[in-house]
């Protein structure tokens, strides 16, 4: 029998939703078993590996000292690690805080108002080599199975590098954007998520942060603008899950 792969999972500062959201596999959780052994992951097992692993997932930001700690960790012993979720790709929401934290902070506690060590929120891809980014505020659980079979498989995962509207055009759904003026950032948000919000027939949230490459934010700014959508507004909608400009 082939000797299974060690699977690490680390939380930072997070919901812990990214995290819970592999439990959510249910039965395929157990097709994973087939493949890895998992040494440490804190909301499925009360085991801590403390070794080497071949996989290891982080979700969150590093947003504290105690984060930093752990993420470095993660990545000495770990032979490939996946930052999931889109706190761990981009920053999200606590990423979209503005600047500086400490400033904040003394400002309701005082000058001794720092027990947990906070540092700036940043994603993990900053700190750190990252071999995998899988974004989505949660990520779409079947495309994290799929990773974690191809990694157990020897294949490299597919990295996506298109926008949401290609899934939109895909599903043959009506744009909501053109056809109903409502808020979108499918054009320059990564897809992967099969367009679920405009299933539902809303617009885009932008959770699995900015395409890279060729993105043209200006041109999406100009055209909410055109709908009626103040500076502020778009600005807020920009900022939400990555720290960027219109």
């Amino acid at each position: 029998m082939t000797e299974k792969l060690k699977l690490g999972v680390f939380e930072l500062t997070d919901c812990g939703g990214c995290a819970l959201n592999l439990l959510f596999l249910y039965e395929k959780l157990f097709d994973l078993l087939e493949f890895y052994e998992i040494e440490e992951f804190h909301m499925a097992t009360s085991l801590s590996g403390g070794g080497h692993y071949d996989v290891a997932l982080v979700t969150g930001t590093v947003s504290t000292r105690r984060d930093l700690d752990l993420l470095k960790e993660a990545r000495n012993r770990s032979e490939y690690l996946i930052a999931l979720g889109t706190c761990a790709t981009h920053g999200s929401v606590q990423g979209s805080v503005e600047l500086p934290i400490k400033e904040k902070l003394k400002a309701v506690y005082g000058d001794e108002g720092n027990p947990m060590h906070a540092l700036d929120p940043k994603p993990v891809v900053e700190y750190v080599a990252v071999d995998f980014a899988l974004p989505g505020c949660p990520y779409n659980k079947r495309e994290a199975f799929q990773a974690l079979i191809d990694i157990a498989k020897g294949i490299e995962p597919v990295k996506k590098d298109y926008p949401v509207c290609i899934e939109c055009k895909l599903n043959e759904y009506e744009c909501v954007l053109v056809k109903k003026g409502l808020p979108c950032l499918g054009p320059i948000t990564l897809g992967g998520c099969n367009a679920a919000c405009i299933r539902s027939g809303l617009g885009c949230i932008g959770c699995r942060g900015p395409l890279p490459g060729e993105v043209n934010p200006a041109s999406e700014y100009e055209i909410l603008k055109s709908k009626g959508y103040d500076d502020e507004y778009i600005v807020r909608k920009f900022k939400t899950f990555a720290r960027w400009e219109p």
